[in-house]
């Protein structure tokens, strides 16, 4: 059983988390309106994907007017679209996205201070994302060299549980992300 606290992962659709997939996830070759074949550079896995309606026509257009995926150097992911419907961002291909996709997390913890204020974010494999001089110093010197298996889209129960200790006893609470 658990003895920490675990934070529901929500999505607020800023699209960082694939501002910059364009460099990991190209189009190979579009096949018809809404059906690509795409490749993931990393492991060079070629998988097909399928465009939502709503963003067949930005994705094609896009695909169309560069001849590839994406002009060179860093860029979005190819399937990252603005929202029709209101502010942020959404995935064309949500629905069969990669399995990359999937396990990815913008933040694999979350940290409050004593009053119960947002003061961190864990991102990447253990990084922290704050603006506190205090949890900045304490993560530094105290957490950031502790070992742990980096699972795909989940968290190391036994550094979780390393972590959490040492941020409590610092004042601070940390929430895994589930």
């Amino acid at each position: 059983m658990n003895d920490h606290l675990m934070a529901v992962f929500t999505c607020n659709l800023c699209g960082k988390c694939c501002s910059s997939f364009g460099s990991f996830i190209t189009i190979e070759r579009q096949l018809n309106d809404r059906d690509y074949y795409c490749r993931y550079s990393l492991s060079g896995d070629i998988f097909p994907v399928h465009v939502s309606r709503e963003f067949a026509d930005e994705v094609s257009d896009r695909y169309a007017s560069s001849g590839t995926s994406a002009p060179e150097g860093k860029r979005s992911c190819p399937f990252l679209c603005k929202r029709p419907d209101g502010p942020g961002f959404s995935c064309a291909i949500y629905d069969n996205r990669p399995q990359v996709c999937r396990e990815f997390r913008c933040y694999r913890m979350l940290v409050y201070d004593r009053d119960n204020r947002l003061v961190g974010r864990v991102i990447g494999a253990g990084e922290i994302s704050t603006s506190d001089e205090t949890l900045a110093r304490l993560w530094k010197e105290h957490i950031a060299g502790i070992p742990h298996a980096h699972p795909p889209g989940r968290n190391d129960p036994a550094w979780v549980k390393k972590v959490t200790a040492i941020l409590a006893a610092h004042a601070f609470r940390g929430d895994a992300a589930e």
